[in-house]
């Protein structure tokens, strides 16, 4: 379940982190957003939404955290470099690290469904399916998340024995994208085990 879902992890972070970051980046407010004109804040949050979520270094993380220490309290900003923080830290296998990353997250900005996301992957690691079902549930049904979100929301509520709610979250992220292995393989399992 572990390999599953940080496989599933990565994907989030390959198919939505740096495209995403880099045209949160591109935003010339995204700078304005820092205090003052340092030009090492600048870089710490180019650094840290321009990270590699596949080798997550420690020194992407602390680029993430003087960002956000320097950032002014603008929610969307302060909440686009805890998620690319998280997304580090979940690679990292610092589970509960990320989940709280992006909580927090989530709350500065109930629109960044990445982060509903990210929360939803940690908890699930951290056994908290719960939280899990209940951040996949958070996360729009709609665009390039909510496949992921329909396979997440399958893993927790099969992990916690309800296998028919499963398979019809499993057949949703099939429904919303047709050509991806994963719910189709383990669709096919839990009908096989059921």
């Amino acid at each position: 379940m572990r390999s599953v879902l940080s496989t599933t992890c990565l994907a989030i972070a390959l198919a939505s982190g740096s495209a995403h970051a880099n045209e949160v980046f591109s935003d010339a407010s995204v700078s304005s957003g820092l205090s003052g004109v340092d030009a090492r804040a600048v870089k710490n949050l180019q650094n840290c939404l321009e990270a590699d979520t596949e080798v997550a270094s420690s020194r992407s993380i602390r680029a993430c955290t003087k960002a956000y220490q320097a950032s002014i309290p603008s929610y969307d900003l302060r909440s686009e470099i805890l998620t690319r923080r998280g997304l580090l830290q979940f690679s990292n296998g610092k589970f509960d690290k990320a989940a709280y990353d992006f909580k927090k997250a989530s709350k500065l900005s109930a629109d960044n469904n990445l982060a509903n996301l990210g929360y939803g992957f940690a908890a699930l690691m951290e056994n908290d399916t719960q939280s899990a079902k209940a951040k996949f549930r958070d996360c729009d049904d709609h665009g390039k998340l909510a496949p992921l979100a329909a396979y997440g929301l399958a893993l927790a509520l099969e992990q916690d024995g309800e296998t028919r709610e499963a398979a019809q979250a499993y057949q949703r992220a099939l429904d919303l994208k047709p050509d991806w292995a994963a719910p189709r393989e383990n669709l096919a399992n839990l009908k096989l085990n059921t």
